[in-house]
C-alpha cells in the first residue's frame, strides 16, 4: 500500500517539474512575439470590423435618403396627375 502512495508522489513531482519546464519554455521571446502578433491581428480585425460597420451604416443612410427622395418624386407626379384629373372633372361638371 505504501508503494502506491509513493508512486503517486513521484508522479506528482515529475508532472510538476515537467509543467514548470513547459511553462518556462512557452514564455520565450519567440512565444511572446507570437502572442503579441496574435493580439495585434485581433485588434486590427476589430478595427476593420468597426470601420466596415460605420461604412455600411453610412451607405444605408444614403440609400434611405435616395429612396425617400424617389418616393417624394413619385408622390409629386401622382399629385400632379390627380390635380390634372380633378381639373378635367371640374371642367366637365361646370359644362
Amino acid at each position: 500500500m505504501g508503494c502506491k502512495h509513493g508512486n503517486f508522489w513521484i508522479g506528482l513531482g515529475i508532472g510538476s517539474l515537467l509543467g514548470a519546464i513547459a511553462y518556462r519554455l512557452s514564455r520565450t521571446a519567440r512565444a511572446k512575439k507570437l502572442e503579441s502578433d496574435i493580439y495585434d491581428a485581433i485588434h486590427r480585425i476589430g478595427q476593420d470590423a468597426e470601420s466596415a460597420a460605420a461604412d455600411a451604416e453610412k451607405k444605408a443612410r444614403h440609400l434611405g435618403v435616395r429612396a425617400v427622395e424617389a418616393g417624394a418624386k413619385a408622390a409629386d407626379k401622382v399629385a400632379e396627375e390627380a390635380d390634372k384629373m380633378a381639373g378635367k372633372v371640374k371642367e366637365k361638371l361646370e359644362k
